[in-house]
């Protein structure tokens, strides 16, 4: 798979419900895969492709401010990769911060009570509400929180909720009011390369009506909503990050997120700028990825990756949309339906209210989950929706699994 492919699907297609929502299959090679910028367990410059020297280049990153590390979120590999280079940062220098963008803020308090030892693992992950605000695959992750706990290193919830997002990408950010803001402070400028970049990202976003393709302004407004979108969402990781380095006792702040936020320094990198903090960024890459995608901007530092091993995974049906709880309480709004998922098969539209699933009243996003996680493959959903002031009864179908 294409670098390019990675990127969209990691960045754009985030604002989804969750990424495994998508139900893509993993794509078969297409031709051999070019390796030959980069080797299995080899650090190199995107700028020159020449070898970098693993010690050297963690012992200088372990002086700077900030050190942020990629991902493609559902990648164990890449996991591994991120607690591996922790681990040799930590061996430099022991006064280390790390901040996640799996939590959002309100998430702290959880985050303080799981370091000091106070919460067991299944506590910590029902405390955070995991599965309702990441969702992706818990054990790959719990390896980074178990060497946080061990050596008592701070955990920080760098990320927003994702309801704000949302409204972000329907109202921009100005039609937010501040307090609603989660403390975010108006984020800096795109980069101009960054607007090209996610011009072709909200290209793919099939939910746009038409209407408003063939409506000029309308589309100009939507493309402005949805860039204020990301830049909130990478301004509030940037400056979570400042507001905690700037405490005092110059930790060094490390970030893990998606690679979509740092490719290019586009993303956080260039928000932390603003903020006075320069940064390192290390990506992971995986050597089935097509070399003629690394630019030189792409990172400071790459890290060539097997891929990671297929394995059976249990049924975990998904409706493919991005929810929200609605503003009056009455259920759970449509924020975004992906193109061709259960949702879109169904005849889900961006704006419906989902008020009862099998019968059940879905007031909260969690309620809903519950729901279509019990779904067993084959079977039918069906769904109460209230779309400009009707009562729609519509049934999801979900697909048998594959043989």
């Amino acid at each position: 798979m294409s670098l390019k492919k990675n990127f969209l699907l990691n960045l754009g297609l985030s604002f989804l419900l969750s990424s495994q929502a998508l139900g893509l299959p993993i794509e078969p090679k297409e031709q051999e895969a070019d390796v030959s910028c980069i080797q299995r367990a080899q650090w190199i410059s995107p700028k020159t492709l020449k070898p970098l020297d693993n010690q050297s280049l963690l012992k200088k990153a372990a002086k700077e401010k900030v050190v942020l590390l990629g991902e493609q979120h559902p990648d164990a590999v890449h996991h591994r990769w991120q607690l591996q280079t922790i681990t040799q940062l930590y061996a430099h220098n022991p006064n280390i911060i790390i901040g996640f963008e799996m939590f959002p803020r309100r998430i702290q308090p959880v985050l303080d009570a799981w370091v000091r030892g106070e919460l067991s693992e299944r506590e910590f992950l029902e405390k955070s509400d995991w599965n309702e605000v990441w969702k992706h695959d818990a054990d790959i992750y719990m390896p980074l929180f178990r060497f946080a706990r061990m050596n008592r290193l701070p955990i920080v919830a760098l990320n927003v909720e994702m309801g704000l997002i949302g409204k972000i990408s329907q109202k921009g950010w100005d039609g937010i009011d501040e307090e609603m803001r989660e403390g975010v402070k108006t984020p800096r400028s795109a980069h101009p390369d960054y607007i090209k970049s996610l011009k072709e990202i909200f290209s793919h976003h099939s939910h746009v009506h038409e209407d408003e393709k063939k409506d000029d302004e309308k589309s100009k407004a939507r493309f402005k909503r949805f860039v204020d979108a990301q830049l909130t969402w990478d301004g509030a990781m940037a400056q979570a990050l400042a507001h905690v380095q700037k405490l005092g006792g110059d930790p060094l702040m490390v970030g893990i997120m998606g690679s979509g936020h740092l490719a290019n320094r586009y993303g956080v990198p260039h928000q932390l700028e603003g903020l006075g903090l320069s940064s390192t960024v290390l990506l992971p890459w995986t050597l089935s990825w097509d070399c003629k995608d690394l630019s030189p901007t792409y990172a400071d530092a790459i890290f060539g990756l097997e891929e990671m091993e297929a394995k059976p995974m249990g049924h975990k049906p998904m409706l493919g949309v991005r929810i929200d709880e609605s503003e009056d309480g009455s259920g759970v709004r449509v924020d975004q339906v992906i193109e061709e998922s259960v949702a879109e098969d169904a005849g889900l539209e961006e704006g419906d209210i989902i008020t009862m699933a099998a019968g059940v009243k879905t007031l909260e996003v969690k309620r809903l989950i519950s729901i279509i996680q019990r779904q067993a493959p084959g079977t039918w959903l069906p769904l109460s929706i209230m779309r400009d002031g009707d009562l729609i009864e519509i049934i999801a179908k979900f697909p048998k699994s594959p043989h």
